[in-house]
């Protein structure tokens, strides 16, 4: 007997019997920026931020290294983002590399002598000079950088990553977070040591590539 009829039949019976497929799921509307957290100048939160940076060595990677002391203050406003504004201060000598043993070669403070120059430049400071608005929860954000006893403007694209108000378990108040990066020529802030000559990658770029994790608090 050929079984072929009986499973084509016993298939359709099958298929008449089973629920009609889900309509697909509409997409998740785009998250809007919350409005918890209040309008006023918040203090940067130092053990919740980092300030990394990355530059070409040799044309073999992308060395990495931060600094570890900061401060700054920003004035939120979420009804009217584009009247907010940040400042930000940090200690120039507290680069910090991944050398492995400072003991044998202190690479922070050769670097912090050869490149930055901290005996004569202690501070590097950004002054934001205007905030521009690029979605519900992102900006462009212009600023003067003095590094290097030099100030130019410079360029972040910011995120908002959320905020809340006062209350609940944490002890220091309304917090907000915030990461943002962007990039400059350090040659234009007077810094060429060990720059490569033109048409080769021996030596340190000059492009230097900033990322920033922050997060301030308001009593």
């Amino acid at each position: 007997m050929n079984a072929l009829p009986s499973l084509i039949a016993l298939a359709a019976l099958l298929s008449a019997c089973s629920p009609a497929p889900k309509p697909a799921r509409e997409a998740a509307a785009a998250p809007q920026a919350p409005a918890d957290a209040p309008a006023g100048e918040y203090t940067m939160d130092p053990a919740h931020t980092s300030l990394n940076f990355r530059i070409d060595h040799m044309g073999l990677s992308h060395y990495t290294a931060r600094f570890t002391r900061l401060d700054g203050k920003l004035a939120f406003d979420p009804a009217n983002p584009g009247a907010q504004s940040v400042t930000a201060t940090i200690d120039a000598g507290s680069l910090q590399t991944n050398y492995p043993d400072p003991a044998k070669l202190n690479f922070d403070a050769q670097v912090e002598t050869e490149f930055l120059e901290t005996a004569k430049f202690p501070r590097i400071t950004f002054r934001s000079t205007k905030v521009e608005p690029t979605g519900a929860r992102t900006a462009r954000i212009t600023g003067d950088l003095t590094l290097h006893g030099v100030t130019r403007p410079v360029t972040l694209e910011a995120t908002f990553n959320g905020g809340y108000k006062a209350g609940g378990m944490d002890p220091m108040g309304a917090r907000i977070g915030v990461s943002a990066k962007g990039s400059f020529r350090r040659s234009e802030f007077g810094i060429a040591y060990g720059l490569p000559a033109p048409g080769t990658t021996m030596g340190v770029g000059d492009l230097i590539d900033v990322a920033i994790e922050g997060e301030f608090t308001k009593k």
